[in-house]
């Protein structure tokens, strides 16, 4: 008995860590076993050659600590996470220009039409086949249909690639951040987002997972309304005034524009502030529709038939797309009322969205800031299922991810 007692004390003070013994049960027969101790094996040469078990101490071998391993392996995920997130944002960001490009000319007529519309003051309201005929009747007949196709394809390109990279980004990166502080990923916690703590206390998420999830989408899609509203109004406004036959050609509207008023032309008063006032609801609704939609049938439905996702796809985005656009309608009006009006008008209302939003309303009552509702949905439905058929096109071929 002394002398294994004296070769166990031996063995933790004399021999190399790779060589160093482990009490095990008489019953372990891996590993080499004598009289209940067992010798750990060397590490592998592929181990040394990547540095585990080297040290520099009298040839003994320093093997890291598991703390150390945990912390670097944390490093290393979440810089690895980052990387990731900016890769998949910027790719989102090429997909999603060049699948706005391509919807907004296959549905160009209908928002000429939704514009000319909206643009009537007073308590006068045209029909769609009124409005499209006023706007055939100017010289140029039904190519006024495209009236500023170019400014708002090559204007859209990047004020969209902004908002979906911007988004992109920021769901993948603010989901997880919101699960590790309120959800099943907080400390304590585990999936089921219950735990019993060391102390034999339950630790339970603050808020569940799904919640944090439509939380994560919903906070991402307005900060990158916020970010792309500001590069949308100028071509917004020169596209408008293009629609309404303030002016005949791009060149012309953008040359009248600057002479007259300058930068500010481009950015009328309340034309930002309105723009963000429509378009971070939009982007909200619509966004929260379409990745429900997305989660909850697309993605499930394609495993059994991948060929018919791309309908799927046109089903989901086309959904999300009216409802965003007709909870939105009434912030649309206003704006188009704040971008396209004459500079006697601009300074009847002040740049003010609430004296617009004010006259709007004793012109035609609570309806009238439904006008041009039918000829939106008729452009934005349309438009929103082509545009994600494109965009989940472009984003399998540049391999974008997909995360939940």
């Amino acid at each position: 008995m002394k002398a294994a007692a004296l070769f166990v004390l031996y063995s933790f003070l004399v021999l190399t860590p790779h060589e160093s013994v482990v009490l095990a049960s008489p019953s372990v027969r891996s590993g080499g076993v004598a009289n209940g101790i067992h010798l750990a094996k060397k590490p592998a040469l592929d181990d040394i050659a990547r540095g585990v078990g080297v040290g520099d101490h009298g040839g003994r071998t320093s093997i890291p600590s598991t703390s150390t391993k945990t912390a670097t392996s944390s490093t290393a995920t979440q810089s690895s996470s980052s990387s990731t997130a900016l890769t998949e944002g910027l790719k989102s960001t090429l997909a999603s220009g060049l699948a706005a490009a391509c919807s907004k000319t296959i549905l160009a007529p209908f928002d000429t039409i939704k514009t000319v519309q909206q643009h009537v003051p007073g308590d006068t309201s045209l029909g769609l086949l009124e409005a499209c005929q006023q706007i055939t009747s100017r010289t140029g007949g039904i190519r006024n249909l495209y009236a500023g196709l170019g400014v708002s394809a090559l204007g859209s390109m990047p004020s969209v690639g902004l908002y979906f990279g911007v988004y992109s980004y920021c769901k993948r990166v603010i989901e997880p951040k919101l699960k590790s502080c309120l959800g099943s990923e907080r400390s304590g916690c585990d999936a089921a987002t219950t735990r019993k703590d060391g102390n034999g206390n339950k630790a339970e998420a603050l808020v569940s997972d799904k919640v944090l999830h439509n939380l994560a989408i919903g906070l991402s899609a307005a900060i990158g309304n916020t970010v792309a509203s500001f590069s949308r109004v100028p071509y917004e406004v020169i596209k408008q005034s293009l629609q309404t036959g303030q002016y005949a050609t791009t060149t012309q509207a953008i040359s009248h524009m600057w002479t007259t008023g300058g930068i500010r032309s481009f950015f009328p008063l309340g034309g930002i502030s309105i723009q963000m006032l429509r378009d971070i609801p939009y982007a909200i609704f619509t966004l929260l529709s379409y990745e429900y939609i997305k989660e909850v049938w697309v993605l499930k439905k394609s495993e059994d038939d991948p060929k018919n996702r791309w309908i799927r796809d046109m089903i989901a985005g086309a959904t999300a797309g009216g409802i965003g656009s007709y909870v939105t309608n009434p912030f649309d009006v206003i704006k188009t009322r704040l971008q396209t009006t004459s500079s006697d008008a601009t300074s009847a209302y002040g740049g003010s969205i609430t004296a617009c939003a004010l006259a709007v309303m004793k012109e035609g009552g609570p309806m009238a800031f439904l006008r041009g509702s039918v000829p939106r949905l008729i452009h934005k439905i349309p438009a929103n299922g082509f545009f994600f058929v494109f965009y989940e096109f472009f984003k399998r071929v540049l391999r974008v991810e997909h995360h939940s």
